[in-house]
């Protein structure tokens, strides 16, 4: 009899531990206001902040889901923010263009008091469509790049949330 009650206290354990893990790791991909080192913006509901990575970059956060068919080993949409120390953003947006495999849009304009470049642009990585949609920022220091990569079949279904990443996008 003891066994039964202490074998029904621990899976009773478990479950509420399984409950509690699965409503923090959905939690995850909930709307957050990011704020890092020189800068600041709102992450989408559906992606996830990778913390700890050794990429290099001051942010990355992927979104939940996978593309499909040659692209089902990327995700449907990453956002990635970068620091070109030294660089203008002329500098960064000339590499940037220079990728493009399609039609590239490009509009400059001063926001703070800091030059602003916003380029949206088609390329072509391991054989997928992607549409990239960029956000530079100058300061005395660096650029700051914010750019999300979207899947081009995918890109309609992300567009509102991309558009709020960018206007929410601030260098300190």
């Amino acid at each position: 009899m003891e066994i039964l009650i202490v074998g029904s206290i621990i899976v009773a354990l478990m479950v509420w531990a399984s409950t509690r893990i699965k409503r923090d790791a959905a939690a995850a991909y909930n709307e957050e206001a990011i704020e890092a080192d020189g800068f600041r913006l709102t992450k989408p509901e559906g992606f996830i902040h990778l913390l700890n990575d050794d990429s290099g970059l001051a942010f990355r956060a992927n979104s939940k889901d996978f593309g499909l068919g040659d692209a089902a080993e990327k995700y449907q949409a990453t956002i990635t923010v970068e620091r070109h120390a030294g660089k203008e953003p002329d500098a960064v947006a000339a590499a940037i263009k220079e990728s493009a495999s399609g039609a590239v849009n490009e509009e400059k304009f001063v926001e703070q008091d800091r030059k602003n470049i916003r380029i949206d642009v088609s390329v072509v990585e391991d054989g997928v469509n992607i549409r990239r949609y960029v956000r530079l920022v100058g300061t005395d220091a660096a650029t700051f790049e914010l750019r999300a990569d979207v899947l081009d079949d995918m890109a309609e279904g992300y567009s509102e949330k991309i558009e709020n990443l960018i206007a929410s996008f601030e260098v300190k």
